[in-house]
């Protein structure tokens, strides 16, 4: 895990090239260039289409680091806030603006989904383009960059999993490093974090593995708007799966469920609850929808 991939030396100063910022970026490059050359294929237009993708994408990351920052309302008040010592008026400042920091890790999918949703909407509507169409040209994208985020969430330590004897180990610079070490959950001055299980690789291969079948069913869609429809289910079913692995506790749960054979099966910890947190919820909500739309306008065709 390298949440700091290298430094870059500018002179007397040094500028940090985070792993986390990367990977978003260099997902967000896939994405468009996908979404690009399909749209061509599509007939859509492509100015329009790189038009649509960046504010898309501008939407998408501004709705995920809102929802995080509001899960994580309390850390960033504390850090504005300090430790009651003094510190220079640009650290204050530094530390009070932690929020805009994207590029060091956070970021919650569905509230970048939402909002990249909405902005589809608005543009599908004000050219009048088919929204089925938009949406299926978009999902193969959607689950590319995604893949890629996840792995840069690995890089930087961010949505860790439950300890697990099939873990990894994160570094001190590492998020999981710090949100352990404040939560009192290690040891201070510990070297690594404990064995930690990957979600974030195991979201990405799910990714992977849905954007896969999405370019797979491109080629026979049987009704527009098919196939984001097939990604929600399929996010959806992978989300729900892999919440039950997270360890990270900001995320929240509607009730605990604890389900201790289940844990012991999957070498988790009894006592932690493995549902049902509010991803698990809302994907389970999301899925069904998506379900039942995907029935009724396969009907509607025949």
């Amino acid at each position: 895990m390298r949440p700091n991939l290298f430094t870059l030396h500018l002179g007397t100063h040094g500028l940090d090239i985070h792993s986390y910022g990367l990977l978003v970026a260099l997902g967000a490059i896939a994405g468009v260039l996908l979404a690009l050359h399909q749209g061509r294929r599509m007939g859509f237009d492509t100015a329009a289409v790189l038009d649509l993708t960046f504010w898309a994408l501008l939407a998408g990351i501004v709705g995920a680091r809102v929802l995080y920052v509001v899960l994580h309302v309390s850390d960033y008040t504390r850090l504005c806030a300090g430790t009651g010592a003094s510190r220079p008026a640009l650290r204050a400042l530094a530390d009070c603006a932690a929020p805009l920091y994207v590029w060091q890790g956070g970021l919650v999918f569905y509230g970048g989904a939402l909002a990249a949703g909405g902005v589809v909407l608005f543009y599908a509507r004000r050219r009048a383009w088919p929204l089925g169409d938009v949406a299926d040209l978009l999902a193969p994208s959607l689950a590319l960059g995604h893949a890629l985020g996840r792995v840069g969430c690995f890089l930087a330590g961010c949505c860790y999993g439950k300890v697990s004897p099939f873990g990894v180990h994160f570094p001190p610079a590492s998020v999981a490093y710090h949100e352990l070490a404040v939560s009192g959950l290690l040891a201070p001055g510990a070297p690594l974090t404990p064995a930690l299980a990957p979600t974030q690789i195991y979201e990405a291969a799910g990714e992977g593995l849905l954007y896969v079948l999405l370019v797979v069913l491109r080629r026979h869609r049987r009704f527009p708007g098919s196939l984001v429809l097939v990604y929600v289910m399929g996010y959806a079913l992978l989300r729900a799966a892999v919440e039950v692995l997270r360890g990270d506790a900001a995320r929240g749960f509607l009730f605990e469920i604890s389900l201790p054979r289940v844990a012991a099966w999957l070498a988790l910890p009894v006592h932690q609850p493995l549902a049902l947190s509010t991803a698990q919820a809302l994907s389970l909500a999301l899925g069904t929808a998506a379900a039942v739309a995907y029935r009724i306008l396969r009907r509607r065709v025949g």
